[in-house]
């Protein structure tokens, strides 16, 4: 069995030299000499195979504000190197426990189990409102022929692979065309008018390994990816 999820946020932000635990019990807060992260598990979606983890950065009173946002960033830049989406919320002062807080909505790809983490692929993709959970690889390109008169005009053209291990339902295929959206950290990629051209599906150990290829009238990116 794996590490967990919270384990491994804690791994990493001891790494760089932050004391890290699993959240106090009942909101009890131990006497502070300096920053330290407090780490427990948030909501775990896995319709999208998405789950939170929620930290909060906390410093004495006496040491500042300041350095509870400093050791707050520096959490971030860890946690993201994990591939985490990391939003930082502001810092504030809880007066009946005299320390700075900050506390850090972490979101990563993946399924959490009781004991265990599955990471996800670093994206999820919807077809619809279908969410395909199988998906280990996706990529997208222009497709040109001599009929394309401008780069700008071209179709394009994915391929998205799916294992499917051994007892695993497949979702219906849609009704053609459709959207496709690929979730990233960054933003969204919506593809539309989309349709199968061809599939190749492949016996291995860990099950069928599917690989479909469609093409998509448009793309439109929202975000940075």
């Amino acid at each position: 069995m794996g590490q967990t999820i919270v384990g491994q946020v804690i791994d990493a932000l001891k790494a760089v030299d932050i004391r890290a635990d699993e959240a106090y019990p009942g909101g009890r807060i131990p006497a502070l000499t300096s920053a330290v992260a407090a780490v427990r598990l948030g909501k775990v979606d896995r319709s999208v195979r998405t789950t939170s983890v929620e930290v909060i950065i906390m410093s004495p009173a006496a040491a500042g504000g300041g350095v509870c946002e400093t050791t707050a960033l520096r959490a971030v830049d860890a946690l993201q190197d994990m591939g985490a989406t990391c939003v930082k919320d502001v810092c504030r002062f809880d007066e009946m426990a005299d320390v700075f807080y900050i506390e850090i909505d972490v979101r990563f790809f993946g399924t959490a189990m009781e004991g265990d983490w599955s990471g996800g692929p670093g994206f999820s993709i919807l077809i619809g409102e279908q969410a395909m959970n199988r998906v280990v690889r996706f990529s997208a390109q222009r497709s040109t022929d001599e009929n394309t008169a401008a780069i700008s005009d071209a179709k394009w053209k994915f391929t998205m692979e799916e294992l499917l291990p051994p007892g695993t339902s497949e979702p219906a295929d849609p009704t053609e065309p459709f959207a496709l959206t690929v979730s990233r950290s960054g933003g969204e990629e919506v593809f539309a008018g989309c349709t199968w051209i061809s599939v190749k599906r492949e016996d291995t150990i860990k099950g069928v390994s599917q690989i479909r290829v469609g093409l998509a009238q448009s793309r439109n990116v929202m975000g940075v990816l």
